[in-house]
């Protein structure tokens, strides 16, 4: 009889211990789920700020864009926005290492609003170089000119051959510029010097492939050409230089000037306000 109390007793025991286990475990994945419902819940709450900053960022610049020139104390209230937005973010992802799905989904929404507010810090960059002459948040050297992602040097004051200009691109860390685009066709085209002078193009007639390559060895696109420019190039040979917004072929020896190209700077916010 007493063996039989003992065993009842024991399996009683084993019982309740597994049962804690249970509820141990239960408390476990409870205290999980708040912590990655906790998580989920501040970066969505960072999603709408940054959002809501990007709208004020939106009705700050067009109210300054117009007064930008003769007021620069106009930019502060906007400065302040980005570079508060600037911390929460990293304070944000700072706390948040590790991510569940949802997680990266809000995380992937942060980084989609970052860039949306980078791109409205590149229009205020252009507006103060456009009016603050030698503004810092300028991403090109002194004397280059700024547009899209690119910085591009007009060489006047002084003529050389195809191959000497390419070098003295290369000596400004940069070539000689390649026309990707309509859009920067039409821009090189706006540009003054462009209608009086000659300028050498990083095109050039390569003999082994009898084509038209560009300096990293990529061809012409024939949208980027009307059919006189294009009849000019097909099978010609020399190097290719731009005026009046059309292109032309000569010879490489001849001497004319010339555009460099290189990538632009990267926009730092904090040179905004300086």
């Amino acid at each position: 009889m007493s063996e039989e109390v003992t065993y009842a007793t024991l399996s009683f025991q084993d019982s309740t211990g597994a049962g804690n286990n249970q509820n141990r475990n239960n408390l476990r994945k409870k205290d999980l789920s708040h912590t990655w419902r906790w998580a989920a819940l501040s970066l969505l709450t960072l999603c709408l700020l940054l959002l809501t900053g990007l709208v004020t960022l939106g009705i700050m610049f067009l109210q300054t864009s117009n007064e930008i020139n003769s007021d620069p104390e106009n930019l502060s209230p906007l400065l302040k926005v980005v570079h508060q937005q600037q911390d929460n973010l990293s304070q944000e992802l700072s706390n948040n290492s590790n991510f569940s799905t949802e997680e990266e989904l809000l995380k992937s929404q942060i980084s989609n609003l970052l860039k949306k507010q980078r791109q409205m810090a590149i229009k205020l960059c252009q507006e103060l170089v456009v009016h603050t002459s030698g503004h810092k948040c300028n991403p090109c050297p002194k004397m280059w000119q700024w547009h899209q992602n690119s910085c591009y040097y007009f060489a006047t004051n002084e003529e050389k051959t195809w191959s000497n200009s390419r070098k003295n691109c290369m000596d400004k860390n940069s070539t000689l510029v390649k026309i990707d685009s309509l859009e920067e066709k039409h821009f090189l085209k706006s540009q003054p010097l462009i209608k009086f002078s000659f300028f050498w193009l990083g095109l050039s007639w390569d003999p082994s492939g009898r084509s038209w390559l560009w300096e990293d060895g990529s061809s012409p696109s024939p949208s980027l050409f009307n059919t006189r420019e294009y009849v000019l190039m097909n099978g010609s040979q020399g190097c290719a230089y731009f005026q009046g917004g059309n292109t032309y072929t000569s010879r490489c020896s001849a001497e004319i000037s010339w555009i460099c190209e290189k990538t632009a700077a990267l926009v730092k916010i904090e040179d905004l306000d300086e």
